[in-house]
């Protein structure tokens, strides 16, 4: 085999592994949410969450508020390994500062503040 065909092998193997790697997460793949839908609020106060996990179906909505005294730095996914979720990796919350995101994913997923990562909780969504 030339340099040239093994390198053209390589190549297409690499991509049916890419896409078949794909094709196992897009049962998660985010979908568009019409119409009104249920409300789920998580308060941080006291360097602690509540609650610190919410049972939610599709399409309903997630807020968090921040009203302790500090910034926080939400992000999803476990600390060090952010994940976007309905587009949103991290965002900056001042005291009495949200973030909302719209539930348009299934599974069960985390969050957490980067800058305290024990301050922490995960939600569930289902169909």
């Amino acid at each position: 085999m030339t340099l040239g065909g093994f390198i053209g092998a390589l190549t297409f193997g690499a991509s049916r592994y890419l896409s078949r790697s794909h094709a196992t997460t897009s049962q998660h793949s985010p979908i568009t949410c019409h119409g009104a839908h249920a409300a789920h609020t998580v308060i941080i106060q006291g360097n602690k969450l509540s609650p610190v996990t919410i049972q939610a179906h599709l399409c309903d909505q997630l807020t968090i508020t921040n009203n302790d005294d500090r910034l926080r730095e939400m992000a999803f996914g476990q600390h060090e390994h952010h994940t976007p979720y309905n587009g949103v990796t991290e965002k900056v919350l001042n005291q009495g500062g949200s973030l909302t995101v719209t539930l348009d994913q299934t599974g069960s997923y985390t969050f957490h503040d980067h800058l305290q990562d024990e301050v922490a909780g995960s939600f569930t969504v289902t169909p």
